[in-house]
């Protein structure tokens, strides 16, 4: 037969104190001394007493509960991300609630619903491309914080990157090194960072004094199999790109498998600059140039957020950020070129 779980009621029986006195002691407050709070702390671990999180959400309004709504986590960068909040949050003694929401906004918002019942204290969101109108509803509710994706009808801080700028200087590292003939492949443009990096490419090769040829354009999904099946399309071009930008870490990742699979030598006959942070980046022979986000900077904006609205001082703050990139192996001046 299942022993009940211990109640303060247990614990007040065993030390001969009062049910109040209990509480308070477990709570810390400065009203009980030291002495007591120890042997209370004492009792409540012996007879395995746990809180019950279910009265003290109806005390405070709110649970100790953080929520993280991601759209994946097979991305090393939203990965390392939700391991630098959930470590923050160990630290605060809050809970983790982590959820995925392969950004699909009706799932979406079934999992925003499903953390708001937890009564957290703030929910940080990457939102999907589209969310709910009820979504956007929703999150207003609680203590928002906006991850990398952001609405303009949501309030609270934000935590972003300068969207164009990964982009731009993909380009003009590639433009520096002589190539003019340069392949993008990126998600689609009803993406709001679609968007951005179509202009940092269009801005750079502007800049140049010359145009983007869409023939060397492939936007889609930010999956591996549209980014394998792009890389082969560029490559049965007439004459085919002399660099090629890609500018998501999955679609780096499946491009190059494909450039491997066709024996491509890199950068002697294409030069390759890819997106994100992977270990397996500097491991390939020579190093992949990348473009990379400040993910610990971008991880602990967003964590002192959280921590803000667990002291009761939610701000309206933004933090951007801006994008970085490793020169590696894998980019070389185009023949001939004297730079």
């Amino acid at each position: 037969m299942r022993r009940p779980q211990p109640t303060l009621k247990d614990i007040a029986a065993e030390l001969n104190l009062s049910h109040p006195t209990v509480s308070r002691a477990l709570s810390g407050h400065a009203s009980i001394s030291a002495e007591t709070k120890a042997r209370v702390r004492e009792a409540a671990d012996r007879l395995g007493y746990v809180v019950n999180s279910g009265a003290r959400m109806l005390k405070r309004g709110h649970g100790n509960v953080v929520g993280l709504l991601l759209p994946d986590i097979t991305n090393e960068f939203y990965a390392a991300v939700a391991k630098k909040l959930s470590d923050d949050c160990s630290e605060r003694h809050q809970q983790l609630i982590l959820s995925v929401s392969g950004d699909d906004a009706d799932r979406e918002l079934a999992l925003v619903r499903a953390l708001l019942e937890a009564r957290p204290t703030a929910i940080v969101v990457a939102l999907t491309r589209k969310p709910h109108p009820e979504t956007v509803s929703l999150l207003n509710t609680v203590h928002c914080v906006q991850f990398m994706q952001t609405h303009p009808g949501l309030a609270g801080p934000r935590v972003t990157v300068r969207a164009s700028g990964g982009a731009r200087l993909a380009i003009e590292h590639l433009l520096s090194l002589g190539h003019r003939q340069i392949g993008f492949v990126g998600p689609t443009l009803d993406y709001a960072i679609g968007q951005a990096r179509m202009e940092g490419v269009t801005a750079a090769m502007k800049d140049a004094g010359l145009a983007v040829d869409p023939a060397c354009v492939r936007l889609g999904p930010s999956d591996g199999e549209f980014g394998f099946d792009a890389v082969l399309e560029l490559l049965a071009l007439k004459p085919r790109p002399t660099a090629l930008y890609l500018s998501s870490a999955p679609i780096s990742v499946a491009a190059m498998r494909a450039l491997t699979r066709e024996g491509i030598a890199i950068p002697a006959q294409l030069s390759v600059v890819v997106a994100g942070v992977s270990p397996w980046y500097e491991a390939w022979p020579g190093g992949l140039t990348s473009i990379t986000l400040p993910v610990r900077d971008l991880a602990e904006a967003a964590s002192r957020y959280v921590a803000e609205a667990g002291d009761g001082e939610a701000s309206e703050g933004e933090t951007v950020l801006s994008f970085e990139l490793v020169a590696r192996g894998s980019t070389a001046a185009i023949a001939g070129n004297d730079k």
